[in-house]
């Protein structure tokens, strides 16, 4: 049987050419959850469809394509102003940051 010591993490494999820059991407995805959870407050769904689609584009391009997937969900749920999906998303993407481990290859 094979058991996975931390089920809970999850391993992505990044280049290593750009690892001196993927802290601070990841750092600043934090920096949105936290961003977007005010904007829902204040119904700002431009600003947060804006935010959505800069994660989309720029997540698969370090090799983070749940961050992708995830600003997807955002940017179409902003465009409809879905406050639950958002919020749900926000959650989605907060929890996967806590759980991602970077290994360069």
């Amino acid at each position: 049987m094979n058991v996975t010591p931390y089920p809970d993490i999850i391993t992505v494999e990044v280049d290593s050419e750009v690892q001196s820059i993927v802290p601070e991407f990841l750092e600043n995805r934090k920096k949105d959850c936290l961003l977007i959870s005010r904007l829902l407050e204040m119904d700002s769904f431009g600003e947060i469809r804006s935010l959505g689609h800069r994660m989309k584009g720029a997540g698969g391009s370090y090799g983070f394509d749940e961050i992708s997937r995830i600003g997807e969900v955002i940017e179409e749920a902003a465009l409809s102003a879905d406050n639950k999906t958002i919020g749900s998303a926000v959650l989605q993407l907060s929890n996967y940051l806590e759980r991602v481990v970077v290994v360069y290859v």
